[in-house]
């Protein structure tokens, strides 16, 4: 599936970000504004890190040290991969799931008009 920023927008937060990325790269720079911007609410302590994937580069996404207040022995991390052909990844810890969850939720509900 290939999709430019001028198509048919998707409902999806992922497709959202992608679309908004892609039209304006710039709007990785802030993305707890970009998701304000789509009515979606980023709860305090939640840092997001939002990057337009280079064709010539490899990531590593390196698990948090002990030293940053938990326990390095039991960091789950959780990855998936959304969408089909062109792919969205997210890794976040498992603790922030539910955070996930939460912002995928306000933007089904500004999505659909049900502002609650």
């Amino acid at each position: 599936m290939s999709h430019t920023p001028d198509t048919e927008p998707r409902s999806e937060i992922e497709a959202a970000l992608t679309e908004l990325a892609w039209a304006d790269p710039s709007t990785t720079t802030d993305p707890v504004a970009t998701l304000a911007a789509l009515d979606i609410h980023v709860p305090d302590g939640l840092h997001l890190d939002v990057r337009i994937q280079r064709r010539d580069t490899l990531y590593f996404v390196i698990p948090p040290a002990g030293g940053d207040g938990g326990d390095a022995d039991h960091v789950v991390d959780q990855m998936d991969l959304w969408g089909s052909g062109d792919q969205f990844v997210w890794i976040l810890p498992q603790d922030q799931k539910l955070a996930l969850l939460d912002l995928r939720e306000q933007h089904r509900r500004t999505r659909d008009g049900d502002h609650e």
